[in-house]
């Protein structure tokens, strides 16, 4: 098993900058990938885009990591095409992507779906939703995704309908962008009472912006990222020892990773350095509709 980070290097400070959510890679799919930048029109609301596509004859399973992000997945299937809004997850859960289709996923930043949910993100928590629910236009926009000839000119056509929605207006909540980035430069490792000290704001505020614009509690955000950062050392370094890279982490020692890994992932950090794609178990995203 491998992660899919674009062509950008975790960089060594890593107090400074965090990767994007993390993405599994598998050989079985032809996966591509788009990160946005702050500095991007939409870079305030949108986190990444990435497709995949399932050259083979037979159906196969993409699993999507626990995170903070909402995301709209189109499935582009001249047979069976379908648009879901997937909310934050605090499991692993699976894809299935049937032969020879497309699936197109855009995720929105941590904090930035009451662009389409309001308040009520803690509704979509572990469910996936009929994007049309959310989104004005959704079928209409899944047509277009699905005449795209090219995951450059879907990327294209979603700005577009992001534009005709005056979404380079969007601006999150500035409070919770902070929180959500003293997280992430922490590696998930500053506490809720550090954390409300800090933006000079009660736990409990805190904890309720949290739940209502991401989701998932403060804690519960700052474990995901903890194990995010985590997973993406163990991956890409393959240490022969788990012990120091738990500590590194925040960890108590290799049994308390082991125990985040199985409450999240259903598995131990040393079964992540060895697992195939296909090896996880995870209920189906479809399952939640």
């Amino acid at each position: 098993m491998s992660l899919y980070i674009s062509g950008k290097q975790l960089p060594r400070d890593r107090e400074k900058a965090a990767p994007v959510p993390l993405l599994l890679s598998s050989p079985y799919l032809k996966m591509q990938h788009r990160i946005f930048t702050p500095e991007f029109e939409y870079g305030t609301l949108l986190e990444d885009v990435y497709e995949l596509a399932n050259p083979g004859g037979e159906e196969e399973p993409y699993y999507i990591l626990p995170s903070g992000c909402m995301t709209m997945i189109f499935q582009l299937d001249v047979r069976a095409s379908s648009c879901i809004l997937c909310g934050p997850l605090s499991t692993i859960r699976r894809l299935r992507i049937p032969p020879g289709s497309t699936v197109f996923c855009v995720r929105l930043k941590a904090g930035s779906g009451d662009w389409l949910a309001g308040t009520g993100a803690s509704l979509l928590t572990d469910r996936a939703v009929p994007l049309s629910q959310y989104l004005s236009g959704a079928d209409k926009l899944l047509t277009s995704l699905r005449r795209g000839e090219s995951f450059h000119e879907r990327s294209v056509l979603l700005c577009r309908a992001l534009a005709a929605r005056d979404a380079g207006s969007y601006r999150p909540m500035a409070l919770l962008q902070r929180c959500v980035k003293l997280v992430h430069e922490s590696c998930g490792l500053l506490r809720v009472s550090e954390l409300a000290a800090t933006v000079g704001c009660s736990e409990r505020y805190l904890n309720r912006i949290f739940q209502e614009r991401i989701g998932i509690s403060t804690k519960m955000f700052s474990e995901i990222t903890q194990l995010q950062h985590s997973l993406y050392s163990i991956v890409t370094t393959q240490p022969k020892s788990l012990l120091n890279t738990a500590v590194a982490y925040g960890y108590f020692d290799q049994t308390h990773m082991n125990r985040s890994y199985r409450k999240f992932l259903d598995c131990t950090a040393s079964d992540i350095r060895y697992a195939d794609s296909r090896c996880f178990r995870a209920d189906d995203i479809s399952a939640a509709l």
